[in-house]
């Protein structure tokens, strides 16, 4: 039986990842990108490998990957390697089970950062999780963070989610500590001998606090004032005047928060955790006519994979044969199954329905489009939303200034104005239990990740906080329109008759004619007729027409199917047929006309297709306070304004170019300070680009606008925007509710703790009761409505 090997992060000793950058010239289209991403990914040594196109960038990553061959293989494609960017760097995950709160995550930047090794850092408080990218061998790492007191592993974050931070040792501790605690109450109240609740309660304080009390000392040797010294202190100075009690009952309450914190936040966690467990284990793949069931990383590319009816499909890959429908809302939201036949991409993780399907894989296991979303989810989840960073500033000037304020409150009174030392040192203890601002910095980063994977789950991907945070205050948003509005695949809209003839007969001949041309209004008139069940007869003497349509011979019968143009030259075009082409062309369809040499049969209208729910997404738009939305397109001004005007669009900007869409975005930028630009990929990256915030449609399996937009829209599906944007409106609010929350608590006890009216134990509850109610209030984010 396989070991699930989701169930511990997976140790990597023996061979450590590194990744490799290459900047990369010669590359004219995206299809170069992806010739060079598949060969390179085929070689040995390489676990995976991605071309970033528009920057012109390979990354690889892998155990044994010898940079000297892959450059000599890059060339041997016919592109060259720019030779500065070829450096070696290693990236290591570090899992560092302690790194609890923000205070420590300052500490083990100032570490690593101090190391001439480390170039770069990016922090996953709620994973605990570091990512460093470095020079030489992670050992060094971890023994820096080791002499510190911090105790870090290298792991393999693709199938390493589901790590236990709560070992048994834990829950036992704070039952048995509270225990004494209690039992030691009793002894005092009931007049014991001091020795005995004493000794009973230091038991209980050592067995529930001695973590917290090493990693206080850890921290006054480094001159630190963290959480776990500021409790440390509170502790033994209670101790120190005579607050045995009092000492034991913050240790205990402290204990029992953390707990509780740390099970609050693992929910948060295993949010992620449900990304990675879509995927399943195991495959069964077709080798040498044989079919064998193996662990899915085990898959290799050009793999013929067969999937059975109900289960996921275990890679990305291309179907080779069957015909099933596919449920693929864990990869795009879609509550509804596709329809999928041979030559149609599917994705790793979506479940198929009644068919069996052979599949060539093409994205492996650690390089499929779910692995790159939970990749790119965990990287937004590590970038600084604005509200963190003011947080993270504010922080740093509040316990300072709380630990300056509590040494003044000890000694001021008793020397100025002969108070009691007792008193006035049990009040400052207290505030040095209100010093810590876990509950402030931790309320940012639980409601960002909470409102990210609510966004994954409904094939939403956002690359961070900060557009999180800024998308629903955006006043202005401009879409493209072919592959955006609409569906950039034409469709017959209208069979009109200009004789007797009836209707399904002229679908017929003309689909008959056009089914030997490969023109995209002969193909929707095709698909058109075979929807309908329509049988096209057989044809004799095709000849195409250049610029005008087609002729050929049906039943004995010469049929010509073309344009305006067309029926003009045979002579067969009167006023009243020009009165219903122009009529068709005024609604933005092009006008297929079918014909004998003198007889006008019928006239098939065809268009782009408006997208069933973007009328739908303008109005959405609208309510929720978008004042300025527009369309910019390189189609006709004609066939725009009939678009535009059908859903709704206030500006329409039509024949722009590339240059022109970004004149326009910045001039809406001028006007309303942001905009956001929503396009269909590649062709409209100027103009995401110089948005403030981009937003790119039907981005499932595209691995380039899975790179270049901010957020990107897995399915082809408008009204998401709009939901993205009530997801970013309630992000903010309980952002701000915790913030405030968070600071409002604090002042309070603050007052309360100097006036004397605060103990020990009310301000543990004032502390890690406010952690607490910022996760679980941030953690709200994640029962957004699904769309």
């Amino acid at each position: 039986m396989r070991k699930d090997d989701r169930q511990q992060p997976e140790q990597v000793d023996s061979e450590e990842k590194s990744t490799l950058e290459l900047k990369i010239s010669g590359m004219d289209c995206p299809d170069c990108a992806l010739t060079i991403e598949k060969d390179i990914a085929g070689m040995d040594g390489v676990d995976a490998a991605r071309v970033d196109f528009l920057n012109a960038r390979l990354s690889v990553s892998g155990s044994r990957i010898d940079p000297e061959k892959i450059k000599s293989r890059v060339n041997s494609l016919g592109y060259a390697v720019d030779p500065v960017a070829a450096d070696k760097i290693r990236k290591s995950v570090l899992q560092i089970p302690e790194m609890d709160c923000a205070d420590e995550e300052r500490v083990i930047r100032k570490i690593l950062s101090s190391l001439d090794s480390v170039t770069d850092l990016q922090f996953n408080l709620i994973n605990r999780r570091v990512t460093v990218f470095h020079m030489g061998h992670a050992s060094a790492l971890l023994e820096a963070l080791r002499r510190d007191g911090f105790e870090a592993t290298v792991v393999n974050v693709v199938r390493a989610q589901d790590e236990k931070v709560l070992p048994p040792w834990r829950l036992w501790s704070v039952v048995i500590a509270s225990l004494l605690v209690a039992f030691g109450g009793i002894l005092h109240y009931s007049n014991a001998p001091r020795w005995m609740f004493e000794s009973t309660i230091l038991v209980g304080v050592v067995i529930g606090g001695w973590k917290i009390g090493r990693k206080g000392l850890v921290a006054a040797r480094r001159l630190r004032l963290d959480m776990n010294f500021l409790m440390s202190a509170a502790v033994i100075g209670a101790i120190f005047i005579g607050q045995w009690v009092e000492a034991g009952t913050v240790i205990v309450l402290f204990a029992i928060a953390q707990l509780l914190e740390s099970y609050s936040l693992d929910r948060s966690r295993r949010a992620i955790k449900e990304l990675v467990d879509l995927s399943p284990q195991t495959a069964i793949v077709i080798r040498d006519g044989s079919e064998l069931t193996i662990p899915a990383e085990d898959v290799r590319l050009g793999d013929i994979v067969l999937v059975k009816p109900g289960v996921r499909i275990p890679v990305d890959g291309k179907i080779v044969s069957g015909y099933s429908s596919i449920n693929q809302a864990a990869i795009t939201g879609e509550p509804l199954p596709i329809e999928k036949k041979t030559g149609d991409s599917v994705y790793a993780a979506t479940i198929n329905g009644e068919g069996a399907l052979e599949i060539e894989a093409e994205h492996i296991v650690g390089d499929t489009t779910l692995d790159r979303i939970i990749e790119l989810v965990e990287q937004a989840q590590a970038q600084r939303a604005p509200s963190q960073s003011f947080v993270d500033k504010f922080a740093a000037v509040y316990t300072p200034a709380v630990v300056a304020t509590a040494v003044l409150t000890a000694i001021i009174p008793p020397l100025l104005f002969g108070a009691g030392w007792l008193d006035w040192i049990y009040r400052s203890l207290t505030l040095l239990v209100i010093a810590c601002p876990c509950a402030l910095v931790i309320s940012t980063p639980v409601t960002i990740v909470s409102a990210l994977t609510a966004a994954a789950r409904n094939g939403v991907l956002i690359k961070g906080g900060a557009f999180i945070e800024n998308l629903h205050k955006v006043k202005a948003l401009a879409f493209d329109k072919t592959g955006t509005i609409t569906s950039g695949i034409p469709a017959v809209q209208e069979i009109i008759q200009l004789d007797e003839m009836p209707k399904d007969e002229i679908l017929r001949l003309a689909a008959s004619v056009e089914s030997r041309s490969e023109h995209p209004i002969a193909a929707a008139i095709a698909r058109h007729a075979q929807a309908k069940g329509i049988q096209t007869a057989g044809v004799s003497d095709f000849k195409s027409i250049p610029g005008r349509g087609a002729e050929a011979m049906i039943d004995g019968q010469k049929i010509y199917v073309g344009n305006h143009s067309l029926i003009e030259e045979l002579g067969i075009c009167n006023q009243a047929i020009d009165d219903r082409l122009k009529a068709v062309e005024n609604e933005s369809q092009s006008a297929v006309v079918i014909a004998t040499p003198r007889t006008p049969l019928g006239i098939i209208a065809v268009s782009d297709e408006i997208r069933p729910d973007s009328r739908l997404a303008v109005s959405g738009l609208k309510a929720l306070g978008v004042n300025q939305i527009a369309m910019l397109t390189g189609d006709n001004e004609v066939s725009a304004k009939a678009v535009g005007r059908n859903i709704g669009i206030d500006r329409i900007l039509a024949e722009l170019l590339p240059h022109q869409k970004v004149e326009a975005i910045r001039s809406l930028k001028s006007d309303y300070g942001s905009v956001v630009m929503v396009g269909d990929g590649i062709n409209d990256a100027p103009a995401l680009a110089a948005s403030t915030i981009g937003i790119a449609m039907g981005a499932a399996g595209s691995d380039i606008t899975l790179e270049t937009a901010d957020i990107a829209l897995m399915s082809d599906e408008p009204s998401r925007i709009p939901w993205a944007f009530r997801l970013s409106r309630k992000a903010y609010r309980i952002i701000t509710a915790n913030i405030v929350m968070a600071i409002g608590i604090k002042a309070v006890f603050i007052i309360l703790a100097v006036m004397g009216l605060a103990t020990l134990w009310m301000a543990v509850f004032a502390d890690m009761g406010v952690s607490l109610m910022v996760i679980i209030n941030g953690m709200r984010a994640l029962r957004t409505d699904p769309v």
